[in-house]
């Protein structure tokens, strides 16, 4: 089970800056204003919780923090189960896909769909055109995106089977006839239009290409072993 006791605003902010870049050392994770026996207490706390561990690079956040947590947006609210997202499968006139490389936690550096959280104002295809205007900076017109199907996908530890993470993906594609397209548009993100070779892609995307190849639409349900 999940402690429900509340965290500490210092607290969060250490494992947010460590899920975001890790290792870190003392002094490049402690704010200004906050006092030397205030942060080293609190880092005290993240470590006898297993929140955070010691190297001798500096300090990195555990898989339990990172299953507790949602570093999705700065408040870092704490995940629902499952959690619904729109993933848009973009291809070009090769019959490329185009992926982006994850910059955080979880599966960071690892390659998926252009994906994320449906807004609790937006409609589920509302929410797709946003998150790929704002990952890929591609502008999907009214009409362009097709629904595909649902995925319902788990991560799990293959030894304990604990749940790792836990999606509901609301699927689109979407044809981009621009080839000229790069992975320019954001210098924090890495854009690549791939034939899905390649060995850091997350088992999701396969599992999508799948549905979409039937050409029909498809609810499916499956799970993967926790990507390390």
């Amino acid at each position: 089970m999940f402690n429900t006791q509340p965290m500490h605003h210092i607290q969060k902010t250490i494992l947010g800056n460590l899920a975001r870049s890790s290792p870190l050392r003392f002094t490049q994770l402690q704010p200004p204003h906050i006092p030397n026996n205030t942060f080293s207490y609190h880092l005290k706390k993240l470590l006898e919780t297993g929140y955070i561990v010691s190297t001798i690079d500096g300090y990195v956040v555990t898989r339990k923090a990172l299953k507790t947590l949602s570093y999705s947006d700065p408040s870092e609210k704490r995940m629902s189960h499952p959690v619904s997202l729109t993933m848009v499968y973009v291809t070009n006139t090769k019959n490329e896909v185009l992926l982006l490389k994850r910059n955080k936690q979880p599966f960071k550096d690892l390659f998926g769909l252009p994906a994320g959280l449906i807004h609790g104002n937006e409609s589920v295809e509302s929410a797709a055109r946003r998150e790929l205007y704002e990952k890929t900076s591609i502008l999907a017109g009214v009409g362009t995106l097709r629904a595909r199907g649902v995925l319902d996908f788990r991560y799990q530890q293959r030894e304990s089977n604990d749940i790792f993470f836990h999606g509901l993906g609301f699927i689109y594609t979407h044809e981009c006839t621009d080839d000229t397209f790069t992975s320019d548009v954001n210098d924090q993100r890495q854009l690549l239009w791939s034939k899905l070779d390649h060995s850091d892609i997350l088992p999701e995307v396969f599992e999508i290409a799948e549905i979409i190849h039937q050409n029909k639409f498809d609810i499916s349900s499956v799970d993967f072993e926790e990507p390390v």
